[in-house]
């Protein structure tokens, strides 16, 4: 009896001493909530090509715009049940614009296949924030530049933007692989539970001023948005 006493008082020794331990190790590897930080790199890319007459002067413009905006995606948390998204390093890279002038035909109203040219074109070639409450602070690198220019709807806003002059021609190309428009970078602090944030979208726009012999024309393309889609 003694000795079959001895042996249980032990098993309930080791016992009790396994429960202690294992409360020490819960205790050491989990004092809050797991962390998931995360820094992805994202390219968006985009393309806008329209058509843009001006019946006066007999013109029709096709122009594209192509480019590409690069930033990172970052996530901080959770943290007690919140997330801190971070959209950072927000650029527009080496975006490309290129004009063709064709001829405007009066008796269909449209514009034509057939080539033609223009004495002179001036063109703002302009970035900001999409909305006309949305105007984050932009950085540019040569040849955009800051300044207050036209925004359609919205009036003088603060713009990245190339303005350029061209001589008589049919066709031309406006590009430099150095430019970038920088933008500030968007944030967000929310529940865990909440859905994805859901970025601001970013806006592109080119004015042009077309002179024909003896009459000239300025006309906009409005606004085009350029919307993030990070993946986390």
């Amino acid at each position: 009896m003694r000795h079959r006493q001895v042996i249980r008082k032990f098993r309930r020794s080791v016992v009790a001493g396994s429960a202690a331990l294992a409360m020490v190790a819960v205790g050491i590897v989990t004092p809050t909530a797991a962390f998931a930080n995360t820094s992805k790199p994202n390219v968006d890319s985009f393309t806008i090509s329209k058509w843009l007459a001006f019946p006066e002067l007999m013109l029709c413009l096709k122009y594209s715009v192509t480019g590409t905006m690069t930033y990172k995606a970052v996530r901080y948390g959770p943290i007690e049940g919140y997330i801190d998204y971070h959209l950072e390093n927000l650029q527009v890279t080496a975006p490309k614009l290129t004009v063709t002038a064709y001829r405007y035909d009066s008796a269909s109203h449209g514009c034509t296949r057939k080539s033609t040219t223009w004495l002179k074109l001036q063109v703002q070639h302009a970035y900001k924030g999409y909305g006309c409450s949305f105007n984050p602070s932009i950085s540019v690198q040569f040849p955009f530049a800051v300044g207050v220019g036209f925004w359609p709807s919205c009036g003088e806003k603060k713009l990245g933007q190339w303005t350029s002059d061209y001589g008589a021609a049919g066709n031309w190309t406006q590009y430099n692989s150095s430019a970038r428009i920088h933008f500030a970078q968007q944030s967000w602090y929310q529940s865990q539970t909440s859905p994805l944030p859901k970025p601001s979208c970013y806006g592109v726009m080119v004015r042009y001023h077309v002179y024909v012999r003896g009459i000239d024309d300025t006309k906009d393309t409005g606004q085009f948005a350029i919307c993030p889609t990070p993946e986390w």
